[in-house]
C-alpha cells in the first residue's frame, strides 16, 4: 500500500493512542493500529491492544477535507430582499440589547404612544 494518505493515518494513530483498552486499561499504541485498506477519501484500520491482544474493532475513517466553508447567512423566512439589504449589515442583537428593551418596555407606562414615531406627512398651515 502506498503512502498517499498523507497525515491522515498518523492522525488516526494519534487519536486511538489517546484511548484505553477496555479489557486491560492500557493505552493503544501505534503497533496495535493496522491500516487494512485505503480507498479515495477513506482509510480502514483495525485497532487492537498491543498489551493484551484484544481487538477494539475496525474503524472506517473519512480523510477528505471538507469543502471550503462559505459564509452562510441565516435570515428570518419572512424577510424580504429589501429587509436583507437594509438589515444584514447591522450587528447582531446581544443579550444586553434584549434586556435593555425589556426594561424600557417595562417602564414605558400606559402612555406609550408618544414613543412611537409619527408616520405620514406633517401638515404645515
Amino acid at each position: 500500500m502506498g503512502k498517499s494518505y498523507g497525515g491522515s493515518y498518523e492522525a488516526i494513530q494519534e487519536y486511538f493512542q489517546q484511548k484505553y483498552c477496555r479489557f486491560c486499561d492500557h493505552p493503544f499504541t501505534s503497533e496495535g493500529i493496522e491500516l487494512l485498506r485505503e480507498e479515495p477519501g477513506v482509510l480502514v484500520v483495525r485497532v487492537s491492544c498491543s498489551s493484551c491482544g484484544r481487538p477494539l474493532g475496525i474503524a472506517i475513517v473519512g480523510t477528505q477535507a471538507s469543502p471550503a466553508t462559505q459564509q452562510i447567512n441565516y435570515y428570518p423566512p419572512d424577510w424580504t430582499k429589501r429587509d436583507r439589504e437594509r438589515l444584514s449589515n447591522q450587528p447582531a442583537i446581544t443579550y444586553d440589547d434584549v434586556l435593555s428593551v425589556h426594561q424600557f418596555l417595562t417602564n414605558i407606562g400606559a402612555d406609550w404612544s408618544h414613543h412611537v414615531p409619527k408616520l405620514g406627512r406633517s401638515r404645515s398651515t
